[in-house]
Formats: C-alpha cells, structure tokens, sequence
C-alpha cells in the first residue's frame, strides 16, 4: 500500500475508504471530513441532515479537511456531498449512531462463519436472523507499516446473512445487544490481526517510556508484522485516527501472556495515546479478559488474566469482560463469542448510555483470612446479593502452606457472610489459596447475576507447583 493516497489524474477529490456509502457517523459531534485534492482548489462539503454547507481551501501538499455537525441518533439515512472543481461524489445511506473501534488479535478477528474446525456457538442461527440495517461494520484489511498510513482498505456494510458471516464475531455480538437496547445505528469499526501483540497496535510515541523495547527502523524491520511495535497502528489505525468514535472494544492478550507483568503500563500508554490522537475526548476501552484454554507456558494465562483485572481494576475508563467460564481446552479460539460481546454491552450500556442497574461484572476478589483448623475465608467486593454455581459442583480452588505447593480443596458459599470457605485435608495450615489460577479452567463460580468470577489467588508468588 502507497504511504498517502495519491491523485489519479482523473480524479481530484479523495478521500479516506472510512467515508463512504452506509457509514456511520458519531451521533451529535464535531466530525472532521479529510482527502486530498487539487492545491489551491476549493472543496464543498454538504450534509443533507441540515443543508449546510462546509468549504475548504487545498493546501500545498494536496490535503484538505473541514468539520461538520452530526445531529441526534435517529433510524433516518442522509446523504453526504463533496464537490471540487468539476467533480462530485456522493455518499449514500449515512446514518447517526454510536461508533465503537473494535481491535485486538485472532479472537477479535475471528468471524461469525469461524475459522475452519473452529466455529461459533449459534453462528449460522444467528447469521440467518442478522439481517438489520442498524448494525454496520467497516472492516480494515490487514496492513503493518513503518509509516503512518493515510488509507486503509475497507467499506461499510449493512448486517444480513450475506455479510454477517465475515463481521467479527465479538464485535457484531456486542453491536447487537446495543442496537436491541438503544435502538439506534451502531456502527463498528474492526482492526484485528491473529497473533498480534499490542506493542504492535501502540503509536511510536508511546515507546518513549519503553527505552528497552526496540523500535523498527524500516519496513524490513516489521517481521513479524503482526508483533513489532507501531506497525499495525501505523497501518491499520492511523487510516481513520480523528474518526470520531464512542470507545472502543479489545480482545487481547494470548501473544503478550508471558509478558504479563508489563501488560498494564502497556494497556494504559496505548489507551493514552489512542485518546491523544483521535482527539474525540476520553473515550473507554472495554475489553475481554483472555478466556481459559490448555498451554504450554506454566500458567502464564492465569497470570495473564490477573494483570488485565488489575487494570479495570486500576486505569480510568476501562471495563473487563470475565470469561473464566467460556473457555475451551483444545481451542484458542472459544466457540462462545456471544458471551464475550454481550458482557462488553453490559459494561457500555451501564457506564456510557445511562443503564445504571444494569449488572456488568461479578464479585471481585479482595482478600483471604486463614483461620485456625485449616480453613481459608475468600471475601470479595461487589458481592451484591450473593453467589451461585447455578447447579454446578464448586470447582477450581486450590490450597497451599508454607512450602508453596497448592492441592486441590474443598469450597463452599457461606450464604450468610457472603464469603467462600476453602479446606483441604492435604494442607494443615493454609497460607495461600487460589480460584481458576490455570491455564484451562470451567469456572463454576458466579455472581447472583450470572456473570463469572475472575480467576484470583491471595499469594504474590510466580513460580510454584
């Protein structure tokens, strides 16, 4: 792909593939509308919502942009007229909505239809009844660059069974549920790429921080260009950047499990820069916590998962969808992607569109108290009216002593307290205990809500048996 679009020597308007037929546009914003034409031309810009119209002069180098005001959400299609010299395009079919960047690695990624011998639970039922013309996804084709792209290739397409099938399982599933309840457009833009790190979604500038994480010098250095640093933000986000959205969603972690411990600053210099850049205000991003599945690396995940509940924990405008319970043994990619799209909606819909008692997260861990006769007491924060296992046996915990060797143990709901009673007759005198704190687990251990408790353990310790 060229570094900037270029100027056909027929054409003298581009712009982005963002803006296009069926887009859809933030609901009551600023939106800046950019391209390229011919310098010292005029562009005009006309929104049918309103009938204004917006000009701008084309600098030297070719580029132009102008903002335009985008009225309340509503079911009504626009259109969007850009005019320079004697050329015209027309965009077709604009509607106002919420827009959410969804971007990760292969379980964002994955697709309604699966990947082969992978497929969604419910899939093909789900894609017959897809069809909705309030649910628009724009998908970026793949693309690692050692420059800032200014286009990407993409368009926006309308839900139904002849399109669904390639939207992002996840992304589509969290744009349902919030289409369903709002009743509005919901646009999704998706950027995903199996196997990628986040170094490699992160600006450059966000590096300045990371002195010892090495930087590409040039397009040769981008191998794999699904891992190194600022390539697919370079080539698959910068694109859009100033696309106004409302947030964004991300599943991923797989890649950078067993660099856990620097996962957080991470996370939290990507979220910065992200908000930096697309200068549309502090936006959230949600995202799922990795789900359970066999590994080679020793429990790398379990500790995975503990640092992404550290940070919805601890960074601003961040939300976590547990998933101890929708895990596969033998599959990376689990086949319950509706699960993990609708808990991001919970989150969205209590936090950002006014659904206050609306339930998004289980009990959270807070601290273990070992008491004489070898029991541990697990208490918890937002425990709310209690657990359940929903008819499951309780499962999953563990018991350790002061050699640091964990057991299987013995749990229990105390309904009356509102705490979890752990015991094992292979440990006299616990010192630790865990929940789910492997790479494959079936939590069994829910929220009177319905929604999973994330793995936990009271112990700080890395490397045990």
């Amino acid at each position: 792909m060229l570094a900037s679009f270029s100027l056909a020597a027929v054409a003298q308007v581009k712009l982005p593939a963002i803006f296009g037929d069926n887009m859809v546009l933030q609901q009551q914003s600023e939106v800046p509308v950019w391209g390229k034409a011919v310098p010292g031309e005029r562009v005009t810009v006309k929104s049918s919502w309103d009938n204004k119209q917006y000009t701008a002069t084309v600098a030297s180098d070719s580029t132009w942009r102008v903002r335009i005001h985008t009225p309340a959400a509503s079911n009504s299609s626009f259109q969007l007229t850009i005019a320079s010299g004697k050329e015209r395009r027309v965009f077709k079919d604009v509607v106002m909505g919420e827009v959410w960047l969804c971007s990760g690695q292969s379980n964002m990624e994955m697709p309604m239809k699966g990947f082969p011998s992978q497929p969604i639970l419910g899939g093909q039922d789900d894609i017959v009844h897809s069809t909705n013309s309030s649910i628009r996804c724009f998908t970026v084709k793949r693309n690692s660059s050692i420059i800032p792209q200014t286009d990407c290739v993409g368009n926006w397409e309308l839900a139904s069974p002849n399109t669904t099938p390639d939207f992002t399982a996840t992304g589509y599933y969290f744009a349902r549920l919030l289409q369903e309840l709002l009743q509005i457009p919901v646009g999704i833009i998706h950027a995903s790429w199996g196997g990628a790190s986040i170094e490699a979604w992160m600006p450059r500038e966000c590096f300045a921080a990371f002195p010892h994480i090495k930087l590409p010098a040039s397009q040769a250095d981008l191998k794999p260009a699904h891992e190194v640093p600022i390539g697919l933000f370079n080539g698959m986000l910068h694109p859009f950047v100033g696309f106004p959205i409302k947030g964004a969603i991300w599943y991923q972690g797989e890649t950078n499990a067993s660099r856990y411990r620097s996962y957080p600053e991470l996370f939290k210099a990507m979220h910065r820069e992200w908000n930096k850049v697309w200068e549309c205000g502090d936006f959230p991003i949600y995202f799922c916590q990795i789900a359970p599945h066999r590994e080679p690396e020793k429990a790398a995940k379990a500790f995975m998962r503990e640092a992404q509940m550290y940070i919805a924990q601890t960074q601003p405008r961040t939300g976590i969808a547990v998933l101890t319970d929708a895990g596969d043994l033998d599959c990376v990619h689990p086949a319950n992607k509706c699960v993990a799209g609708e808990r991001l909606a919970y989150i969205a819909l209590a936090r950002d569109y006014g659904y206050q008692n609306l339930a998004y997260e289980g009990p959270i861990f807070k601290e273990a108290v070992f008491k004489e006769g070898g029991k541990a007491v697990a208490s918890f924060d937002k425990v709310g009216l209690g657990f359940s296992t929903f008819g499951q046996p309780l499962t999953g915990f563990e018991l350790a002593g002061e050699d640091r060797k964990f057991y299987p143990a013995e749990a229990s709901i105390n309904r009356y307290n509102r705490t979890i009673e752990v015991v094992s007759d292979k440990v006299e005198h616990p010192v630790a205990v865990r929940y789910a704190f492997k790479g494959y687990v079936n939590g069994t251990l829910f929220g009177s809500n319905g929604l999973p408790v994330s793995s936990f353990r009271s112990d700080k310790w890395d490397d045990v048996e």
